[in-house]
């Protein structure tokens, strides 16, 4: 009896490890659609971001997340102070991504700040402290990725060629 669930446990540990390799293998050089769960689950390991800047700090909350055509649109709370001023509210943008396949990166370009909103939901773009936080989340954002494929510190198996946005939804290519 004991034989017989010993060899038991290790056809099944052995159907495991075959499954495990061949699924990286059915994984390699396929074009994968990622869930809004998956993007979403991530996001809130990230979620708030404090950054401090020469001029002020800005911390970003409670992300809310969508796709249309080829780009992405985020909606994040701030709080912000920027030189003697603080403000807190809504801010809105949209922006491209590229996947930078060198150093597993990803990068959001072309991003544009649709809206700046205040506590009580009046607009702020053209105030001279949103025109500030307009330019130092652009500036920011531009130039630091936004996630990092981190293939050789978790052991993943399959390599990412490149990520996109196609028709509003989130793609990686292996």
């Amino acid at each position: 009896m004991k034989k017989k669930n010993l060899f038991l446990k290790t056809l099944f540990l052995m159907l495991i490890m075959m499954f495990g390799v061949i699924s990286c293998d059915f994984l390699a050089n396929k074009t994968i659609r990622v869930p809004n769960s998956v993007i979403e689950s991530k996001m809130k390991e990230k979620f708030p971001i404090t950054k401090n800047f020469l001029v002020g700090k800005i911390t970003v909350k409670n992300p809310k997340i969508s796709f249309k055509d080829n780009r992405i649109y985020l909606t994040t709370d701030y709080d912000a102070s920027l030189l003697a001023d603080r403000s807190e509210g809504v801010i809105g943008l949209n922006s491209e991504i590229k996947f930078d396949q060198k150093t597993s990166q990803l990068y959001l370009v072309d991003l544009q700040v649709d809206k700046i909103l205040d506590k009580n939901g009046k607009d702020m773009i053209s105030t001279p402290a949103a025109k500030s936080l307009k330019a130092l989340v652009s500036n920011y954002l531009e130039t630091n990725p936004v996630y990092k494929y981190d293939q050789e510190g978790k052991k993943k198996k399959v390599k990412v060629k490149n990520m996109f946005i196609k028709n509003g939804k989130l793609f990686v290519q292996t």
